[in-house]
Protein backbone atom coordinates (compact mmCIF):
# COMPACT_ATOMS: atom_id res chain seq x y z
CA UNK A 1 0.00 0.00 0.00
CA UNK A 2 0.80 3.34 -1.11
CA UNK A 3 2.12 6.01 2.06
CA UNK A 4 -0.02 9.45 1.63
CA UNK A 5 3.18 11.41 1.08
CA UNK A 6 3.69 9.20 -1.90
CA UNK A 7 0.45 9.64 -3.31
CA UNK A 8 0.79 13.45 -3.05
CA UNK A 9 3.97 13.29 -4.80
CA UNK A 10 3.03 11.32 -7.79
CA UNK A 11 0.00 12.96 -8.60
CA UNK A 12 -0.28 16.53 -9.16
CA UNK A 13 -4.04 16.72 -7.19
CA UNK A 14 -6.26 13.97 -6.28
CA UNK A 15 -10.03 14.55 -6.99
CA UNK A 16 -12.48 13.51 -4.27
CA UNK A 17 -15.01 12.29 -7.23
CA UNK A 18 -12.07 9.67 -8.50
CA UNK A 19 -10.16 8.54 -5.85
CA UNK A 20 -12.81 8.40 -2.54
CA UNK A 21 -10.37 6.23 -0.42
CA UNK A 22 -6.79 8.03 -1.46
CA UNK A 23 -8.26 11.84 -0.95
CA UNK A 24 -9.64 11.01 2.58
CA UNK A 25 -6.54 8.85 3.31
CA UNK A 26 -4.39 12.37 2.07
CA UNK A 27 -6.74 14.67 3.89
CA UNK A 28 -6.78 13.05 7.33
CA UNK A 29 -2.68 13.04 7.65
CA UNK A 30 -1.19 13.77 10.68
CA UNK A 31 0.44 16.93 12.12
CA UNK A 32 3.57 15.06 11.57
CA UNK A 33 3.97 14.75 8.34
CA UNK A 34 1.95 18.19 7.85
CA UNK A 35 4.83 19.60 9.74
CA UNK A 36 7.50 17.69 7.46
CA UNK A 37 6.07 19.13 4.35
CA UNK A 38 6.26 22.76 5.77
CA UNK A 39 9.57 22.39 7.28
CA UNK A 40 11.56 20.05 5.46
CA UNK A 41 10.06 20.91 1.81
CA UNK A 42 8.78 24.16 2.80
CA UNK A 43 6.28 23.37 0.15
CA UNK A 44 2.20 24.14 0.38
CA UNK A 45 -0.32 21.64 1.15
CA UNK A 46 -4.23 22.16 1.14
CA UNK A 47 -7.40 19.75 1.28
CA UNK A 48 -11.12 20.99 0.20
CA UNK A 49 -14.20 19.31 -0.07
CA UNK A 50 -12.85 18.51 -3.97
CA UNK A 51 -9.29 17.82 -3.68
CA UNK A 52 -6.25 17.46 -1.69
CA UNK A 53 -2.81 18.86 -3.29
CA UNK A 54 0.58 18.78 -2.41
CA UNK A 55 2.13 22.02 -4.65
CA UNK A 56 5.35 20.39 -6.07
CA UNK A 57 8.02 22.90 -6.95
CA UNK A 58 11.39 22.14 -8.06
CA UNK A 59 15.30 22.64 -7.28
CA UNK A 60 15.95 22.80 -10.53
CA UNK A 61 13.27 23.29 -13.12
CA UNK A 62 13.69 21.14 -16.54
CA UNK A 63 12.07 20.86 -19.83
CA UNK A 64 10.62 17.48 -19.26
CA UNK A 65 8.52 19.04 -16.16
CA UNK A 66 6.57 20.96 -18.61
CA UNK A 67 3.04 19.47 -20.09
CA UNK A 68 3.45 16.80 -21.78
CA UNK A 69 0.61 17.36 -23.69
CA UNK A 70 1.32 20.82 -24.99
CA UNK A 71 3.41 21.03 -27.93
CA UNK A 72 4.22 24.62 -28.81
CA UNK A 73 4.38 28.06 -26.36
CA UNK A 74 1.29 28.93 -27.79
CA UNK A 75 -0.63 26.21 -25.73
CA UNK A 76 0.70 27.41 -22.56
CA UNK A 77 -0.90 30.93 -23.47
CA UNK A 78 -4.14 29.31 -24.36
CA UNK A 79 -4.27 27.21 -21.35
CA UNK A 80 -3.61 30.33 -19.33
CA UNK A 81 -6.59 32.51 -20.98
CA UNK A 82 -8.94 29.53 -20.63
CA UNK A 83 -7.94 29.45 -16.82
CA UNK A 84 -8.78 33.20 -16.98
CA UNK A 85 -12.06 32.76 -18.54
CA UNK A 86 -13.02 30.28 -15.69
CA UNK A 87 -12.35 32.21 -12.74
CA UNK A 88 -15.68 33.25 -12.22
CA UNK A 89 -17.38 30.24 -13.83
CA UNK A 90 -18.96 28.71 -10.41
CA UNK A 91 -19.65 25.03 -9.93
CA UNK A 92 -21.88 23.09 -12.63
CA UNK A 93 -21.79 26.55 -14.64
CA UNK A 94 -22.16 25.88 -18.37
CA UNK A 95 -20.52 27.24 -21.05
CA UNK A 96 -19.97 26.82 -24.78
CA UNK A 97 -16.57 26.18 -26.64
CA UNK A 98 -17.80 29.67 -28.77
CA UNK A 99 -17.99 31.28 -25.42
CA UNK A 100 -14.10 30.23 -25.01
CA UNK A 101 -13.04 31.03 -28.72
CA UNK A 102 -14.23 34.40 -28.37
CA UNK A 103 -13.00 34.97 -25.10
CA UNK A 104 -9.09 34.24 -26.47
CA UNK A 105 -9.20 35.72 -29.23
CA UNK A 106 -9.95 39.05 -27.52
CA UNK A 107 -7.52 38.77 -24.97
CA UNK A 108 -4.52 36.79 -26.86
CA UNK A 109 -1.79 39.08 -26.43
CA UNK A 110 0.13 38.79 -29.89
CA UNK A 111 -0.98 38.11 -33.23
CA UNK A 112 -4.75 37.90 -33.85
CA UNK A 113 -6.29 34.78 -33.66
CA UNK A 114 -7.92 33.14 -36.59
CA UNK A 115 -10.06 30.25 -35.76
CA UNK A 116 -9.86 28.59 -39.58
CA UNK A 117 -6.55 27.97 -39.17
CA UNK A 118 -5.86 24.55 -38.45
CA UNK A 119 -3.01 24.82 -36.16
CA UNK A 120 -4.88 26.98 -33.76
CA UNK A 121 -7.92 24.50 -33.75
CA UNK A 122 -5.84 22.02 -33.06
CA UNK A 123 -3.53 24.03 -29.75
CA UNK A 124 -7.07 24.65 -28.43
CA UNK A 125 -8.11 21.41 -28.68
CA UNK A 126 -5.22 19.89 -26.67
CA UNK A 127 -5.77 22.24 -23.93
CA UNK A 128 -9.52 21.59 -23.84
CA UNK A 129 -8.79 18.15 -23.61
CA UNK A 130 -5.97 18.61 -20.55
CA UNK A 131 -8.38 20.61 -18.54
CA UNK A 132 -10.91 17.93 -18.88
CA UNK A 133 -8.06 14.99 -17.90
CA UNK A 134 -7.55 17.38 -14.48
CA UNK A 135 -10.93 17.77 -13.76
CA UNK A 136 -11.43 21.00 -14.88
CA UNK A 137 -13.86 20.88 -17.22
CA UNK A 138 -16.50 18.32 -17.95
CA UNK A 139 -18.35 18.14 -21.44
CA UNK A 140 -21.96 18.13 -20.94
CA UNK A 141 -22.75 18.16 -25.19
CA UNK A 142 -21.29 17.10 -28.15
CA UNK A 143 -17.66 16.56 -29.60
CA UNK A 144 -14.97 19.15 -28.97
CA UNK A 145 -12.33 16.52 -31.40
CA UNK A 146 -14.91 18.05 -34.56
CA UNK A 147 -13.70 21.60 -33.60
CA UNK A 148 -9.98 20.21 -35.14
CA UNK A 149 -11.53 19.38 -38.23
CA UNK A 150 -13.91 22.44 -38.79
CA UNK A 151 -14.74 26.35 -36.72
CA UNK A 152 -18.48 25.79 -37.01
CA UNK A 153 -18.71 23.03 -34.19
CA UNK A 154 -19.99 24.05 -30.94
CA UNK A 155 -19.53 22.07 -27.61
CA UNK A 156 -21.52 22.18 -24.17
CA UNK A 157 -19.05 22.66 -21.29
CA UNK A 158 -19.30 22.58 -17.27
CA UNK A 159 -17.19 24.18 -14.90
CA UNK A 160 -15.94 21.99 -12.11
CA UNK A 161 -14.79 25.56 -9.59
CA UNK A 162 -11.16 23.49 -9.31
CA UNK A 163 -9.57 25.92 -11.69
CA UNK A 164 -8.88 28.63 -9.09
CA UNK A 165 -6.69 25.62 -7.29
CA UNK A 166 -4.40 24.96 -10.93
CA UNK A 167 -2.19 27.91 -10.35
CA UNK A 168 0.18 28.26 -7.65
CA UNK A 169 0.20 30.97 -5.63
CA UNK A 170 3.02 33.78 -5.64
CA UNK A 171 4.49 36.42 -2.55
CA UNK A 172 3.50 39.14 -4.87
CA UNK A 173 2.06 39.69 -8.36
CA UNK A 174 4.04 38.07 -11.36
CA UNK A 175 4.47 41.46 -13.20
CA UNK A 176 6.68 42.75 -10.40
CA UNK A 177 9.15 39.91 -10.94
CA UNK A 178 12.46 40.83 -13.53
CA UNK A 179 13.45 37.84 -14.46
CA UNK A 180 13.30 33.94 -13.47
CA UNK A 181 15.91 34.12 -11.17
CA UNK A 182 13.69 36.43 -9.06
CA UNK A 183 10.58 33.94 -9.06
CA UNK A 184 12.72 31.04 -8.26
CA UNK A 185 13.93 32.73 -5.25
CA UNK A 186 10.82 33.90 -4.33
CA UNK A 187 9.64 30.67 -3.35
CA UNK A 188 11.72 31.07 0.02
CA UNK A 189 10.12 34.44 1.10
CA UNK A 190 7.11 32.58 2.29
CA UNK A 191 6.55 29.00 3.76
CA UNK A 192 2.78 26.65 2.89
CA UNK A 193 1.61 29.95 2.56
CA UNK A 194 2.40 31.69 6.33
CA UNK A 195 3.66 34.85 6.56
CA UNK A 196 7.30 33.30 7.98
CA UNK A 197 10.34 33.41 6.50
CA UNK A 198 12.30 30.40 5.32
CA UNK A 199 15.49 30.40 7.43
CA UNK A 200 17.10 27.09 6.32
CA UNK A 201 16.88 27.12 2.80
CA UNK A 202 19.95 25.00 2.05
CA UNK A 203 18.21 22.10 4.32
CA UNK A 204 14.55 22.77 1.62
CA UNK A 205 16.72 22.74 -1.55
CA UNK A 206 18.24 19.55 -0.21
CA UNK A 207 14.56 17.26 0.77
CA UNK A 208 12.88 19.84 -2.61
CA UNK A 209 15.84 18.11 -5.01
CA UNK A 210 15.77 14.63 -3.55
CA UNK A 211 11.83 14.65 -3.18
CA UNK A 212 10.59 16.11 -5.91
CA UNK A 213 13.62 16.27 -8.55
CA UNK A 214 14.72 12.48 -7.46
CA UNK A 215 18.31 14.02 -8.21
CA UNK A 216 20.82 16.00 -7.01
CA UNK A 217 24.69 16.53 -8.66
CA UNK A 218 27.71 18.02 -8.05
CA UNK A 219 26.09 21.76 -9.77
CA UNK A 220 23.51 22.00 -6.75
CA UNK A 221 26.95 22.19 -4.34
CA UNK A 222 25.04 23.36 -1.35
CA UNK A 223 22.58 21.24 -1.55
CA UNK A 224 24.40 17.75 -1.72
CA UNK A 225 26.77 18.85 1.13
CA UNK A 226 24.32 18.56 3.04
CA UNK A 227 22.88 15.11 1.95
CA UNK A 228 25.77 14.01 2.74
CA UNK A 229 26.05 15.75 6.19
CA UNK A 230 22.45 15.24 7.23
CA UNK A 231 22.38 11.41 5.48
CA UNK A 232 20.92 9.58 8.17
CA UNK A 233 18.57 12.03 9.53
CA UNK A 234 17.67 12.06 6.06
CA UNK A 235 16.90 8.34 5.71
CA UNK A 236 15.13 8.40 9.26
CA UNK A 237 12.95 11.01 6.88
CA UNK A 238 12.26 8.63 4.33
CA UNK A 239 11.81 5.58 6.32
CA UNK A 240 9.11 7.46 8.84
CA UNK A 241 7.15 9.13 5.99
CA UNK A 242 7.33 7.48 2.15
CA UNK A 243 9.10 4.38 3.00
CA UNK A 244 8.90 3.27 -0.43
CA UNK A 245 11.67 5.16 -1.32
CA UNK A 246 15.67 5.06 -0.71
CA UNK A 247 18.53 7.26 -0.83
CA UNK A 248 21.77 6.60 -2.97
CA UNK A 249 24.45 8.75 -1.65
CA UNK A 250 28.08 9.04 -4.02
CA UNK A 251 30.87 11.49 -4.30
CA UNK A 252 29.78 13.75 -6.85
CA UNK A 253 25.51 12.72 -6.53
CA UNK A 254 22.43 11.52 -4.34
CA UNK A 255 19.34 10.09 -5.75
CA UNK A 256 16.38 8.17 -5.02
CA UNK A 257 15.30 5.37 -5.88
CA UNK A 258 11.29 3.49 -5.46
CA UNK A 259 10.77 -0.19 -6.32
CA UNK A 260 7.92 -1.12 -8.12
CA UNK A 261 5.67 0.52 -10.88
CA UNK A 262 5.41 4.17 -10.30
CA UNK A 263 4.37 7.24 -12.62
CA UNK A 264 7.00 9.90 -13.78
CA UNK A 265 9.92 7.55 -12.69
CA UNK A 266 13.32 6.15 -14.76
CA UNK A 267 13.63 4.05 -16.00
CA UNK A 268 9.78 3.16 -16.98
CA UNK A 269 8.01 0.32 -19.35
CA UNK A 270 8.83 2.36 -22.38
CA UNK A 271 10.85 0.77 -25.33
CA UNK A 272 12.82 4.19 -25.32
CA UNK A 273 14.27 3.34 -21.68
CA UNK A 274 14.18 -0.66 -22.92
CA UNK A 275 17.16 0.69 -25.07
CA UNK A 276 18.58 3.18 -22.81
CA UNK A 277 19.13 0.47 -20.54
CA UNK A 278 20.73 -1.85 -22.85
CA UNK A 279 23.42 1.51 -23.90
CA UNK A 280 24.01 2.03 -20.45
CA UNK A 281 25.03 -1.41 -20.32
CA UNK A 282 27.33 -1.55 -23.46
CA UNK A 283 28.91 1.70 -21.76
CA UNK A 284 29.35 0.09 -18.83
CA UNK A 285 31.50 -3.10 -20.22
CA UNK A 286 33.16 -1.02 -22.02
CA UNK A 287 34.38 0.72 -18.95
CA UNK A 288 35.12 -2.12 -17.09
CA UNK A 289 37.04 -2.99 -19.74
CA UNK A 290 39.45 -0.11 -20.07
CA UNK A 291 38.04 0.83 -23.79
CA UNK A 292 36.67 3.98 -22.03
CA UNK A 293 37.52 6.40 -18.78
CA UNK A 294 35.62 8.46 -16.66
CA UNK A 295 36.68 12.08 -16.09
CA UNK A 296 37.63 13.24 -12.62
CA UNK A 297 37.06 14.63 -9.96
CA UNK A 298 33.01 14.12 -10.77
CA UNK A 299 33.59 10.75 -13.09
CA UNK A 300 31.57 12.10 -16.03
CA UNK A 301 31.99 10.03 -18.99
CA UNK A 302 32.67 12.17 -22.29
CA UNK A 303 33.36 10.55 -25.59
CA UNK A 304 32.61 11.58 -29.25
CA UNK A 305 28.79 11.74 -30.50
CA UNK A 306 30.17 9.40 -33.40
CA UNK A 307 31.48 6.98 -30.58
CA UNK A 308 28.08 6.92 -28.82
CA UNK A 309 26.29 6.23 -32.64
CA UNK A 310 28.50 3.35 -32.50
CA UNK A 311 27.53 2.33 -29.66
CA UNK A 312 23.99 2.45 -30.46
CA UNK A 313 24.75 0.92 -34.08
CA UNK A 314 26.21 -2.01 -31.60
CA UNK A 315 23.29 -2.52 -29.15
CA UNK A 316 21.03 -2.58 -32.48
CA UNK A 317 23.14 -5.16 -34.02
CA UNK A 318 23.12 -7.23 -30.97
CA UNK A 319 19.36 -6.90 -29.54
CA UNK A 320 17.31 -5.42 -32.65
CA UNK A 321 16.04 -8.65 -33.41
CA UNK A 322 14.16 -8.89 -29.60
CA UNK A 323 12.58 -5.69 -30.00
CA UNK A 324 9.24 -4.75 -31.71
CA UNK A 325 8.69 -3.74 -34.75
CA UNK A 326 8.67 -0.27 -34.75
CA UNK A 327 12.15 -0.31 -33.19
CA UNK A 328 13.33 -2.57 -35.38
CA UNK A 329 12.56 -0.78 -38.74
CA UNK A 330 13.93 2.80 -37.46
CA UNK A 331 17.51 3.43 -38.48
CA UNK A 332 20.38 4.16 -36.20
CA UNK A 333 20.59 7.57 -37.12
CA UNK A 334 16.73 7.83 -36.00
CA UNK A 335 17.33 5.92 -32.65
CA UNK A 336 20.62 7.90 -32.08
CA UNK A 337 18.31 11.34 -32.46
CA UNK A 338 15.79 9.70 -29.76
CA UNK A 339 18.35 8.58 -27.52
CA UNK A 340 20.49 11.97 -27.78
CA UNK A 341 17.36 13.53 -27.18
CA UNK A 342 16.19 11.70 -23.89
CA UNK A 343 19.28 12.18 -22.68
CA UNK A 344 19.88 15.91 -22.84
CA UNK A 345 16.03 16.56 -22.28
CA UNK A 346 16.26 14.63 -18.44
CA UNK A 347 19.84 16.00 -17.76
CA UNK A 348 21.62 12.65 -18.44
CA UNK A 349 23.72 13.97 -20.81
CA UNK A 350 24.97 17.34 -22.45
CA UNK A 351 26.48 18.18 -25.77
CA UNK A 352 28.71 20.47 -26.49
CA UNK A 353 30.56 22.58 -29.51
CA UNK A 354 33.58 20.34 -30.53
CA UNK A 355 31.32 17.07 -31.22
CA UNK A 356 31.01 15.66 -27.82
CA UNK A 357 28.78 13.96 -25.51
CA UNK A 358 29.45 14.36 -21.80
CA UNK A 359 27.14 11.21 -19.83
CA UNK A 360 26.58 11.82 -16.32
CA UNK A 361 27.78 9.02 -13.97
CA UNK A 362 23.85 8.80 -13.06
CA UNK A 363 22.76 6.96 -16.53
CA UNK A 364 25.55 4.65 -15.70
CA UNK A 365 24.13 3.34 -12.23
CA UNK A 366 21.21 1.34 -14.16
CA UNK A 367 21.48 -0.87 -16.85
CA UNK A 368 19.56 -3.85 -18.34
CA UNK A 369 19.54 -6.55 -19.99
CA UNK A 370 17.59 -9.25 -21.75
CA UNK A 371 16.81 -12.37 -19.31
CA UNK A 372 18.35 -15.48 -20.63
CA UNK A 373 19.33 -13.15 -23.51
CA UNK A 374 21.98 -16.20 -24.51
CA UNK A 375 19.97 -19.05 -25.04
CA UNK A 376 17.54 -16.44 -26.35
CA UNK A 377 19.68 -15.76 -29.10
CA UNK A 378 20.61 -19.19 -29.80
CA UNK A 379 16.85 -20.13 -30.81
CA UNK A 380 16.60 -17.10 -32.80
CA UNK A 381 19.75 -18.26 -34.69
CA UNK A 382 18.07 -21.36 -35.09
CA UNK A 383 14.55 -20.14 -36.34
CA UNK A 384 15.69 -16.66 -38.43
CA UNK A 385 12.05 -16.67 -39.37
CA UNK A 386 11.26 -16.35 -35.97
CA UNK A 387 11.66 -12.67 -34.77
CA UNK A 388 10.99 -11.73 -30.78
CA UNK A 389 10.28 -8.79 -29.86
CA UNK A 390 10.47 -7.14 -26.06
CA UNK A 391 6.96 -8.97 -25.14
CA UNK A 392 8.21 -12.26 -26.42
CA UNK A 393 11.01 -12.13 -23.64
CA UNK A 394 9.62 -12.19 -20.36
CA UNK A 395 11.57 -9.49 -18.52
CA UNK A 396 14.48 -7.00 -19.20
CA UNK A 397 16.55 -7.11 -15.91
CA UNK A 398 17.23 -3.73 -14.29
CA UNK A 399 19.96 -3.44 -12.35
CA UNK A 400 22.81 -1.37 -10.72
CA UNK A 401 25.35 -0.32 -12.87
CA UNK A 402 28.52 1.16 -12.27
CA UNK A 403 30.04 1.16 -8.95
CA UNK A 404 30.69 4.57 -7.68
CA UNK A 405 32.63 5.82 -4.69
CA UNK A 406 30.41 6.23 -2.01
CA UNK A 407 30.99 8.99 1.35
CA UNK A 408 32.42 6.54 3.13
CA UNK A 409 34.93 5.21 0.99
CA UNK A 410 35.68 9.23 -0.14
Amino acid sequence: MKSALLKLLENFWILKEKEVESYYECKNIGKELKDFIVTKLGLRFYATSDIVRLEKIPLVPREYMGILEFEEPKDYVFFCLVLAFLEDKGKDTQFLLEDITQYIRSNYPYEEIDWTMYSDRRSLIRVLKFCEKMGLIKIDDGNQELFVERADVDVLYESTGLSKYFMRTFPKSLVEYSSVEEILNSEFEFTNGLSDQITDIRRIKAYRGLLIDGIIDFENEAPLYYIKKQKTTISQDLEKFVPELDLHLFKSFAYISVEGDYRYTYPDNSNMCDVLLLCSKEILERVEKGELRLSPPHEMLEISLDHFKLIVENVKKKYGNFWNKEWREKSTEKIFEELLEFLQLHNFAKTNDDGYIVISPIFLRVVGEYQDYEISNQLSAKNESTVRSFEDIENINVDGGLYFEDEQGK
